[in-house]
């Protein structure tokens, strides 16, 4: 039985962001392809009478969404198991050393904890106001 740590989980979502969803995004937004070639009948188009593109029936441009999506999906989800995904894997650690060298030197750890410091405050100050005025209108209400 493989157990499971957060390196391999993390491995599997990379492994699924990178190939499968990303498919799956690109495929869904060439939806808007057939779109830009063909109509349904319509009132804003009077009835096809008015159009400029081809006029094509509701079930017919939806089954072209759907072939379109499927086929411009899988060909992005190739590309990216079998040459982006190759290229990231290839180049990745020297980017990583060359952003975690930028961090470092431009402070941004300390710049960012800063930031979380200023950031709890202003949460703990938006939590008190919140907590005082509900406190403040139960209190008015409940008189009544």
């Amino acid at each position: 039985m493989k157990y499971f740590n957060r390196k391999t989980v993390l491995k599997y979502l990379y492994d699924q962001l990178t190939g499968n969803f990303m498919g799956f995004l690109i495929g869904l937004s060439a939806t808007g392809v057939v779109s830009q070639f063909f109509e349904t009948r319509s009132i804003r188009n009077l009835w096809g009478l008015g159009a400029k593109k081809t006029i094509v029936d509701k079930d017919t441009f939806a089954n072209l969404e759907w072939i379109i999506s499927i086929v411009i999906g899988f060909i992005v989800f190739e590309i990216m198991t079998k040459v982006v995904k190759v290229k990231i894997d290839q180049h990745f650690p020297t980017v990583k050393r060359r952003a975690l060298r930028w961090a470092i030197s431009n402070e941004v750890p300390q710049k960012l904890e800063r930031w979380k410091l200023g950031f709890r405050s202003t949460r703990v100050q938006l939590y008190s106001t919140v907590h005082v005025t509900l406190k403040n209108t139960f209190a008015k209400y409940s008189r009544r």
